[in-house]
């Protein structure tokens, strides 16, 4: 299993989003993994669950939480050594209908967030608690899926273990972000909490999550703000051994409205419109860092 985490600590840039389109996308035929269309989970860190309920909806996230089938009690369950029945714990989205020759949404799991679960673990978690957190979940997972998404939120600290064990079973992160001022200024934030789990893999001999580069999000190449940050950009990058994709996402209603699950979408051009050619270079350039075959369909 290869395990992409992606994250920014500030909020608004489009991790969720990201995360959206990254697993639509994937589980579409687009990638293959040991040469077969990979099983696609998404693990959303978030306790907005935007990400989750965007891809099963609002009352399947609902039920799974007045259920206890979210992460905290699957982490719980796994620290204790308890046998489990994963089954319990990952939400089904169908296989979408699409019209004609289109490629339709494939079928892939949620793991979905609860806040209150999330907290309560946290209370009385160290380091070496966090540590296993990131490997038993690791382990739970790794027979079953080929290619897990991990939604991470903002304003995480070094008191945030769950979102920080999220980091440390990744294989590789990226962050999104748009290049406004304000947002470049949150960066080293992000960047600092990257290399602090990146510390945390060499002392403990667990390998280290590479990173992967940054997804421009919101951007519009002919802009001044992008003309004004983007040298700044690409030298910020630069000192993380990183570098901007070369692909991004414009700034459009619609990656907003693809995001709403009170609409129905079979297939991944209905979803995204006439940005879906966006949607799939970003993904594919993300692909092949990731060190995924890639197949250029739809």
């Amino acid at each position: 299993m290869k395990t992409i985490a992606i994250y920014n600590n500030k909020g608004g840039v489009g991790k969720s989003t990201v995360s959206l389109f990254l697993a639509d996308y994937f589980s579409s035929g687009a990638v293959t993994v040991r040469q077969r269309e990979p099983r696609i989970l998404v693990i959303d860190l978030d306790g907005q669950g935007s990400s989750s309920i965007s891809l099963v909806g609002l009352r399947t996230v609902a039920w799974a939480r007045q259920e206890k089938r979210t992460v905290a009690p699957l982490i719980q369950k796994l620290r204790s050594g308890a046998k489990i029945d994963l089954g319990e714990y990952v939400l089904l989205r169908p296989e979408g209908v699409s019209r004609g020759r289109q490629l339709s949404l494939g079928k892939l799991w949620v793991i979905a967030p609860e806040r209150d679960g999330i907290v309560e673990i946290e209370k009385n978690c160290d380091l070496r608690c966090f540590v296993r957190m990131a490997k038993v979940l690791k382990e739970a997972l790794d027979p079953h899926f080929d290619i897990t998404i991990v939604d991470l939120p903002a304003n995480i600290d070094q008191r945030n273990k769950i979102p920080l064990a999220g980091l440390l079973m990744s294989n590789v992160i990226f962050v999104p972000t748009d290049p406004s001022r304000v947002t470049l200024n949150a960066l080293p934030d992000a960047f600092e909490n990257i290399q602090y789990v990146r510390r945390i893999a060499r002392d403990q001999k667990i390998k280290v999550p590479q990173l992967g580069g940054i997804i421009l999000n919101k951007t519009d190449k002919r802009a001044k703000q992008y003309r004004l940050h983007h040298e700044e950009l690409q030298e910020l990058a630069a000192q993380q051994n990183t570098v901007v994709l070369k692909n991004f996402l414009p700034e459009a209603p619609t990656l907003s409205t693809a995001s709403d699950d009170s609409l129905e979408f079979g297939a991944l051009r209905e979803r995204y419109e006439k940005y879906y050619g966006h949607v799939r270079k970003v993904a594919l350039e993300v692909a092949e860092k990731a060190g995924f075959t890639a197949r250029s369909k739809g």
